[in-house]
């Protein structure tokens, strides 16, 4: 509580000072001095940016300042979804081929038989065979990309078989030889 005691009795002692001062005027020209020596404190490069970037701004644009402009905005436009659009004859574009896989089974000794290679990450269920009962061949007809695919028959879901026509093989690290088909963009080929 004295701390508040003592703050009154300063703030009246100043008071009584001030009001006891004989009432002056300052020197002619006394404020435009003062007004003169103060520096205005100049804003850093940041805070200018800052004061700019978020501060409110007035622009004034005449319609043919607008023209060029505009018609710059829409030439980016067209030509950015014109980019975006793959032409028909892109080099990049992948031309998948038509291929014909055959097996031969005259006899119809296989109940079911599927193509499993590399082109269909070795699945039976994404290429099965149907049987062709006038030429005795079971047949697939697939488009792949272009390259080299490695591939064998499934017979019945359990015997693998390569391709007796395949005019290459590998050997697949298992114990069998897995048939190799060429495809090169565009052309057909029967197996």
């Amino acid at each position: 509580m004295s701390g508040k005691n003592d703050a009154r009795l300063l703030d009246a002692t100043i008071k009584s000072s001030l009001s006891s001062m004989p009432d002056e005027t300052a020197p002619e020209g006394f404020s435009a001095r003062v007004m003169r020596e103060l520096q205005p404190k100049k804003p850093s490069v940041w805070m200018r940016f800052k004061l700019w970037l978020f501060g409110p701004q007035s622009m004034t644009f005449t319609p043919i300042q607008v023209v060029p402009v505009m018609t710059c905005v829409v030439a980016l436009i067209v030509l950015g979804i014109v980019q975006m659009k793959p032409s028909a004859m892109s080099e990049d574009t992948v031309r998948l081929s038509s291929v014909r896989f055959v097996l031969n089974d005259m006899n119809m000794n296989a109940k079911t038989v599927s193509v499993i290679g590399s082109f269909n990450s070795w699945k039976a269920e994404r290429s099965v065979m149907y049987y062709n009962n006038d030429e005795g061949t079971w047949i697939l007809e697939a488009t792949l990309p272009p390259g080299d695919h490695e591939y064998m028959f499934l017979v019945d879901g359990v015997k693998l078989v390569s391709d007796p026509q395949a005019s290459m093989s590998r050997d697949d690290g298992f114990g069998n030889k897995n048939s190799i088909l060429f495809v090169n963009g565009g052309h057909e080929q029967i197996l």
